[in-house]
């Protein structure tokens, strides 16, 4: 087994899947959390929502692992998410994300880097807003 850690939270008032992943994914790991984040996203049933991913202490992925996570990303695009803000502490690891979102989405990239959890959240503010959603009339 490797030394990942990782979450999938699901706040639906937010329309927005909260990803934390940190160390380094073996393939079985990688396919437990692409099922979380696939089951998760699937529950908006094709409407839009959004993803903070919290990759901050990620380790970078073999290519097989990369590819599973690759997969996923385009999926949950199909699947209706519009934004997602990356946080990352390691260049690598954020080229490496960049990469696989853009093979993923076929010119649809809807990824924001962000350097701190705040700028995230306000990414997702914004885009919650552009989304007819505000602190007032969440769905």
């Amino acid at each position: 087994m490797g030394s990942a850690h990782y979450s999938v939270k699901n706040e639906t008032a937010e329309r927005t899947l909260y990803l934390r992943m940190e160390g380094f994914f073996e393939e079985s790991e990688m396919k437990d959390f692409v099922r979380l984040l696939l089951e998760a996203s699937a529950s908006y049933g094709g409407q839009p929502h959004l993803v903070l991913a919290d990759m901050q202490g990620l380790q970078i992925s073999s290519l097989d692992v990369a590819k599973l996570l690759g997969d996923a990303i385009g999926k949950a695009r199909q699947q209706g998410v519009t934004c997602c803000a990356h946080l990352t502490s390691s260049t690598v690891v954020k080229m490496q994300m960049a990469r696989l979102a853009r093979e993923h989405s076929q010119g649809d990239d809807v990824t924001v880097n962000v350097g701190s959890l705040e700028e995230a959240n306000k990414v997702l503010a914004e885009a919650r807003l552009w989304m007819g959603l505000d602190s007032h009339t969440r769905a």
